[in-house]
Formats: structure tokens, sequence, C-alpha cells
């Protein structure tokens, strides 16, 4: 494992664990950079209103989620914390990314014939959000591909990206704005329940295990001597597929009640 003293961004690095902060420059520039990008991109698209909220939640969250000591922790040290992380960028960062942008900054980023705009409208499509969805999962919990990326800064930083990618791909079909051809309200609900289907394969396979599946976390220096590295990859799995459900279903619950309010009222119209 790399020892350099100086890391742009979290990875693993072999030392013994402290509580002793640490900056990573790499993290703050990242930040500060969606930062700048979306201010410009509602003044450039001259948008009527901020969503202030959403955008402040996720950058918060990311910071967070990115930053020390979680990301170090999920670097180099815990299952569990890598797994936190990966819920936290798909399934709160993604989505409140994607309602960081107004309907009508959708539209003018991707206006009505171009390019993009026909890439976003095959994305609503469940089958595709499945697929690269599942593909981005499976993919970044390989354990060679954990084990040889999270050593590198650069590995490290792609994982992050993915995972970041992967939720607002997950998210984008039931938040879509209406000119991007979203799914009817059966349609969100059975892609939802299937985006909870083959992330099941890794958890229970952390859960069910004998022994670490990361040679990484395996290896990796102890934070707390009562957690093993095997009790810690199977908090991972546990984590993974118990708080990783849970927002989806929830979600599903919220499509239902508000769509079939919504419908109630048009047939009452």
């Amino acid at each position: 494992m790399a020892t350099s003293t100086f890391q742009w961004w979290c990875a693993a690095t072999g030392l013994p664990w402290n509580w002793q902060w640490q900056w990573y420059p790499g993290i703050h520039i990242a930040l500060l950079a969606l930062a700048g990008g979306w201010w410009w991109l509602g003044t450039a698209h001259r948008w009527s209103h901020r969503p202030w909220g959403w955008f402040a939640a996720a950058w918060l969250i990311l910071l967070a989620t990115l930053d020390w000591p979680l990301g170090k922790l999920g670097a180099g040290y815990l299952a569990s914390a890598h797994t936190l992380q990966f819920l936290l960028l798909t399934l709160l960062v993604g989505p409140a990314l994607l309602k960081a942008i107004p309907a009508e900054g959708w539209a003018r980023l991707a206006p009505e014939g171009s390019r993009l705009h026909r890439l976003l409208r095959f994305q609503t499509r469940a089958l595709a959000g499945l697929l690269v969805y599942n593909g981005i999962v499976i993919a970044t919990h390989l354990p060679a591909v954990v084990d040889g990326a999270m050593t590198s800064q650069l590995g490290s930083a792609l994982i992050d990206g993915a995972w970041l990618l992967g939720g607002m791909v997950l998210w984008w079909p039931i938040l879509a704005p209406p000119a991007f051809r979203r799914l009817t309200m059966f349609g969100k609900i059975g892609y939802l329940f299937g985006v909870t289907i083959l992330p099941t394969i890794p958890a229970m396979m952390m859960v069910f295990s004998d022994w670490p599946l990361y040679r990484l976390y395996e290896l990796a220096p102890r934070v707390w001597i009562g957690l093993s590295a095997n009790a810690d990859v199977q908090l991972a799995g546990l984590i993974m597929k118990v708080i990783g459900d849970l927002p989806l279903w929830i979600a599903t619950a919220v499509i239902f009640f508000t769509e079939s309010k919504q419908e109630q009222h048009r047939d009452g119209g």
C-alpha cells in the first residue's frame, strides 16, 4: 500500500488508524468546482429560481461522505464505512443533485432534438436505468476492483465518482421532468423493486461469508479492537441490504400515495 504523507484524495495507506484530522485538497477543490459549475449553469441558462435547499443538502452530504473521517475510514479501514459511503452517494446525493436543477434548467441544458436530450430520454427507461446502475454496483464491489482501486488515490476517486453517477442514473427515471418521458406510477414502483434485487447478491455474500471478501479490509489496521475484519464485512452486508433498501421502499410508498391522490383529483375534475 502507498504510504505517502501527502494525499489529495482518501485512499488506503496501511498506516495505523488515528483520529487526527487530515486535509484532502482534491476533495475540497472538486466540491468548489461543483458549486461553481452549478452557479454558472443557473446564470448562463437564466433559471427563474435556484433550488438552494437541494443543492446545499447534496453538497454538505457529499462533503461528509468523501472527507475525513468517513472518507478515510471507507478508503482503507472499514468495509462498513465504505458501504455507508456507497449508500449516501447513490441514495441521497444523487437524487438531491438531480433536484438541484429545475425543470427549466434541464430543458435548456438538453433542448429537444439535441443528442443529450435523446440520451436523457433513453435513460428514463426502466431497463436502461437498471442495466447501468446494477452494472456500476456489481463492478465496484468486485474484490479485485476494490482491492486494486482503493490503494490508489485516482482509483478511489474514480469509485466515488462512479457511485455518484450511479445514484443519478438510479433516480433519473423517477425524478426526470415530464419532457423526458417519465415512467407511469406502476412503472416507477416496478422499477424501484427491480433496483433492490441485484445488490442483494454482494450484500448476502458479505453477510454469510466465513472470511473477509476484501483483502484490503482484512489486512487493514483495526480501528476498534472488538470489530474483527470478518465482522466488519458482515456488518457492511447488513448495511447494504437493510439500510440500502429502506429509502427505496419509502420512495415507493410516497410515489404510490402521491400519484394515486393526483389520479383521484384528475378523475374527480
